[in-house]
C-alpha cells in the first residue's frame, strides 16, 4: 500500500515538473522574441484577442492588430537586452514574467500574462512601461 502512495506521489510530481517545463520553454521563447523584437514571435502565443498596454493605456486588439503595434513599438524602441526578473503564477492560474527591457530609447518594465486554454497557452496582456 505504501508502495502504490510513493508511486502516485512520484508521477504527480513528474506530471507538476512536466506543467512547469512547458511553461519554462513557452516564457523563454517569448523573453527571446521580446529581446530581439519580433512581434511575430510574440504574436504566435496571442490568443484572438490581446491586451497591450504600450503607452500607459491597456488597449485590447485582435492577435493581428496587437502584432501591428508591438512592431511599432519595436521600431520606436530597438531592444538591446531583456531580462526575466520574475516568474509566477496568480491565485486565478494565470501565469507571468515579469523583466526589464533595455532599448536605445530607455528600459520599459514588462509584464506578459499568460493563460491556458483548452491545454495551450495565449497571451493574454503584454505591457511596457517606461521606467
Amino acid at each position: 500500500m505504501k508502495r502504490v502512495g510513493r508511486n502516485l506521489t512520484i508521477t504527480a510530481l513528474f506530471v507538476f515538473l512536466g506543467v512547469v517545463i512547458v511553461m519554462a520553454d513557452e516564457f523563454d521563447t517569448i523573453a527571446t522574441a521580446i529581446k530581439v523584437g519580433d512581434a511575430h514571435g510574440i504574436a504566435l502565443y496571442f490568443d484572438k484577442n490581446v491586451d497591450v498596454k504600450t503607452d500607459d493605456k491597456p488597449i485590447t486588439y485582435s492577435r493581428n492588430q496587437a502584432e501591428l503595434v508591438l512592431r511599432e513599438f519595436f521600431h520606436r524602441n530597438v531592444p538591446r537586452a531583456f531580462t526575466i526578473i520574475h516568474r509566477g503564477s496568480s491565485a486565478k492560474g494565470a501565469k507571468y514574467i515579469i523583466g526589464n527591457l533595455e532599448t536605445n530609447q530607455g528600459n520599459f518594465r514588462s509584464f506578459v500574462y499568460v493563460k491556458e486554454v483548452n491545454q495551450k497557452q495565449f497571451i493574454e496582456e503584454i505591457t511596457f512601461e517606461k521606467q
